[in-house]
Parts: structure tokens; C-alpha cells; sequence
């Protein structure tokens, strides 16, 4: 596995490394990137590391503890597969009595879901529900609908018992997030960018908790982690703009810092307070060329030691183990370590910055509205109409009726 992934958790036993993506996608991703090795030699030892990797049948062996997945991600796998998905939509059109493409698309998203847990089962059950997780994210469309989403996510949960529902950072889905939390489930707080967003999920999961306690329901093999889109708060263009209109200029080195900043004060104050959440941290990247304090990536160099959960694309996982002789020396309090106070004077004069990282920088019927929550939203939603098009395409290869079959599309 790679090196420098494998030093980050010998740095902190806190720290979990995580697969962002579905756990049946692993064995064809590996396959291609080591037929792109540049030699026998680079393609052996990357394949000893990825012998390591992700291993659910034998927990004790393997990196990896969990999978996050979302709509998108769903998406490609099925795109990138279509043969295979092909057979299975029609077959789930042809189980169903009165078929549409939306129904269809419920149906083929928890198959995908099912299949990614099913993978994970043995590693969630080895490990008493600690690891095996498989992060099932609710349908972008519905992310302002806490009933929908509540009705959605119970029937995830029923699906396998490692399932953790995966529920954005809006007002709705905190409302979710507590009354899933009261029932005894696992939570992924998603497109999160801010440390009020974790304050907000802190207090739905306490209050999830106490009304759980009340009623007697047992939460001793329940989750709660906070993920923070640590990647996508830099690279939305808002803090950009808003320096170049004070005229000032942002260095790729100060993005970074920015970007560890907000995570700092989140695991600052989930330490402090105890909350009952685990940051994790999704959309890494490295620095090529460095553009920050480290070697290697400032998110990984700059959170080294924390009681963290890093989510790695592929393409992270492969962009780390190509550049592993960048390896950095970890240090194990890096996490505590503060930024640079020029650059967080600095930082602080840009709005976007300030409501992510003060405490009461925003309300939360303003966190739907922030940047980067804008523009993942909308990414999520254009590839979730990509899965329901080719869908759709199914149903009009099936019938030559299919024009009222479509209407299903429209939600």
C-alpha cells in the first residue's frame, strides 16, 4: 500500500484511511494502474502495496477501514461498467409492475449500494461495527426534503446493517441527522466546508443521542463522522475573487493554508469539546508542485497525528504512490500546530474564509448557500441526471413506448 498513507496512521493510531470509492471498482482501478507502470520494477512494488490495500476479507491486513461513496461516484462506476449495469436495468424494469425511470433508479443506486456493503460486511463484523463502513449518500435532488430524506435513508439502512447514511450540511439534513442518530444509525455528514456546519451536526448527533437514550434505543455500535471537503474549500473561486477585490493576492501555498485552517480549528474543537463526531477529510490533493509548507500534500503533512478518517479518490492513491520518494517526516503533533499568523491576518479579511472558520460565522439556513456547498450541489446533481439518462436510454431500447415512461425523469 502506500508508504506514505501507511506512515500517516503509524503517526497517529487515531487515523483511518478510507477508499472514496465503491469497494467492487478496486480491483479493476488496480489492474490499470499498474498495467500503466513505467516498469517491472515500479509495477512490483506497487503491486505488493496494493496487496495491502483493501483487503475486507482479512480486516487485521488491510489499509483500508471504510468507503465513502455518493451519487457521483455510483454514477461512474455503472457508466464505466455498462455491460455489466445494462443486463441489470432491464432486469429491475422488468421485475416491476408499473416501471418508470425514477422507480428504476432507486432500485439499480441501493443494488449498488448493497453490493459496495456486502463487500464490507466481513471487515464491519470482525471489527464489532468499528470499521466496514460504507457510506450510502441520500439523492442529491431530495437535499432540501428532510421527510423524503428521512424515507430515503431508512430504506438504506435496511439494505445491510454496515450502511452508514451519508446526509448533506443543510438545515434539512440536520433535522435528518437527528432523527437518524435517535434510531440508532450511522451518520456521514457531507458537503460540509465549515466549522459551523460541524457545530451543527455536533448538536444533531447529541440531541440524536439523548433522544435515543430516552427511548431506550441502542447506539453502541453507531457512527458519526463529519466529513470536510477539505480540497473543494480551496479551489472555489470566492476566496480568489474576494482577495482580488481588496487587492490582494492569494498564493496556492496560502489556499493551502486556508484549507487547514478551517480543519485545525474542526478537530481543535472536536478534541476540546468532545464532540461526537470524526472529521474526515474527503477531495485531498498533492501539491505539484509544492505548494505549500510540505513535500508532499499539506493535507496530510499539516493534519498528521490527528484522530482523523482520510477518504482517497483513486486517483489520490495513485498520484501518492507514483511521488511516495517525496515521503515527508510526519510529525505526530502537526495537527496542534498553528498556521503562519500573517497569513491567517491575511485570510481573515475575505468573508468566505471568516464564515468557515468562526464558530458563528453563519447561520445554518446560510450553509446551502456558501460557495463551495453551491458548486459540489451542482456537480452531484449533473451526474446523478447522467445515471437517470442512461437509465432512460434503457427504457427506449426496451419499448418502442417509451415516451411516457419518461416522465419519471422530470423530479
Amino acid at each position: 500500500m502506500p508508504i506514505v498513507l501507511e506512515e500517516l496512521q503509524r503517526v497517529s493510531p487515531a487515523a483511518e484511511i478510507w477508499w472514496d470509492s465503491s469497494p467492487l471498482d478496486f480491483p479493476r482501478w488496480r489492474d490499470r494502474f499498474l498495467n500503466d507502470a513505467p516498469d517491472s520494477a515500479s509495477r512490483e512494488r506497487w503491486s505488493r502495496q496494493l496487496d495491502r490495500f483493501l483487503r475486507p476479507d482479512d480486516p487485521g491486513a488491510s489499509l483500508v477501514r471504510g468507503i465513502t461513496t455518493n451519487p457521483s461516484l455510483v454514477a461512474q462506476s455503472i457508466l464505466a461498467s455498462p455491460e455489466t449495469w445494462r443486463g441489470e436495468i432491464r432486469e429491475a424494469i422488468r421485475d416491476q409492475s408499473v416501471p418508470d425511470v425514477e422507480s428504476t433508479f432507486r432500485l439499480v443506486y441501493e443494488e449498488a449500494l448493497r453490493r459496495a456493503a456486502a463487500r464490507m460486511l466481513p471487515m464491519w463484523q470482525a471489527s464489532g461495527g468499528q470499521f466496514g463502513w460504507v457510506s450510502g449518500q441520500l439523492d442529491p435532488r431530495l437535499m432540501f426534503d428532510a421527510d423524503l430524506m428521512l424515507e430515503q435513508a431508512l430504506r438504506i439502512a435496511q439494505l445491510s446493517p454496515n450502511l452508514m447514511l451519508k446526509v448533506p450540511g443543510s438545515a434539512a439534513g440536520y433535522r435528518v441527522i437527528r432523527q437518524l442518530v435517535a434510531r440508532g444509525l450511522s451518520i456521514n455528514n457531507t458537503l460540509s466546508y465549515t466549522v459551523p456546519q460541524l457545530l451543527a451536526c455536533a448538536e444533531a448527533v447529541e440531541s440524536g443521542l439523548r433522544d435515543a437514550r430516552r427511548q431506550g434505543v441502542a447506539t453502541d455500535r453507531s457512527r458519526a463522522v463529519f466529513t470536510f471537503m477539505i480540497g473543494r474549500f480551496g479551489s472555489n473561486s470566492d476566496l480568489r475573487c474576494e482577495a482580488a477585490t481588496r487587492g490582494m493576492e492569494l498564493t496556492p501555498s496560502e489556499i493551502r493554508w486556508a484549507e487547514v485552517a478551517v480543519l485545525k480549528r474542526i478537530h481543535r474543537r472536536v478534541r476540546e469539546h468532545r464532540l461526537p463526531v470524526k472529521p474526515l477529510l474527503s477531495s485531498l490533493e498533492i501539491d505539484e508542485p509544492p505548494a505549500g509548507p510540505g513535500t508532499l500534500s499539506t493535507h496530510l503533512e499539516q493534519s498528521a497525528g490527528g484522530a482523523i478518517a482520510y477518504t482517497c479518490k483513486p486517483r489520490f492513491v495513485a498520484d501518492v504512490m507514483r511521488q511516495d520518494h517525496r515521503l515527508p517526516d510526519f510529525s505526530a503533533d502537526a495537527i496542534e500546530q498553528d498556521i503562519p499568523e500573517p497569513v491567517l491576518e491575511k485570510l481573515m479579511w475575505l468573508p468566505s474564509f471568516h464564515r468557515a472558520y468562526e464558530p458563528g460565522g453563519m447561520g445554518v439556513e446560510e450553509f446551502a448557500h456558501y460557495g463551495s456547498f453551491i458548486s459540489t450541489y451542482a456537480e452531484v446533481l449533473g451526474n446523478t441526471r447522467k445515471l437517470l439518462d442512461f437509465i432512460a436510454h434503457q427504457f427506449q431500447t426496451m419499448s418502442n413506448s417509451a415516451r411516457p415512461l419518461l416522465s419519471g425523469i422530470a423530479r
